[in-house]
């Protein structure tokens, strides 16, 4: 049997019909993807730092070598750099500890350690030195 117009005309509006919804429904899928990627940043186009903050590094009291220096304990994570402290003279260590692992200006440690504040800077100074050649030669 023949459909009749009435019937062809019906099932030519629902084909309408259908197309119309899926087609809107596409549109509104790919504004919402629009959206949603002018509120979203891919990691790769994100900087280190940013990236850095959503890591977790856990650290352990194993992994520090532990250095005390009037009344303050110290960690330091490099076994190169704890082994060229540990070579250094108690008083030029204790100075290096203090300026840079506890903060410390010069005025500060010479008061803490009773020293002249050029005594203090210049114990720093050949410390540093010390450990700068300690570390060259243990890389070679």
């Amino acid at each position: 049997m023949k459909p009749s117009s009435f019937q062809t005309t019906i099932e030519n509006q629902f084909d309408y019909i259908c197309k119309r919804a899926m087609d809107d429904e596409r549109k509104d899928y790919m504004k919402s993807l629009s959206r949603q990627s002018k509120r979203e940043i891919s990691f790769s186009d994100m900087g280190d730092y940013l990236v850095n903050q959503f890591s977790v590094v856990d650290s352990y009291s194993t992994d520090f070598q532990i250095f005390t220096c009037n009344g303050f304990t110290v960690g330091v994570e490099s076994d190169l750099l704890s082994e060229a402290l540990r070579d250094l003279p108690d008083k030029k260590r204790e100075i290096i500890l203090l300026y840079y692992f506890m903060d410390m200006n010069d005025t500060e440690i010479s008061e803490l350690l009773k020293l002249n504040r050029s005594t203090v800077y210049r114990h720093r100074t050949s410390g540093l030195a010390f450990i700068k050649k300690f570390m060259e030669e243990q890389e070679e």
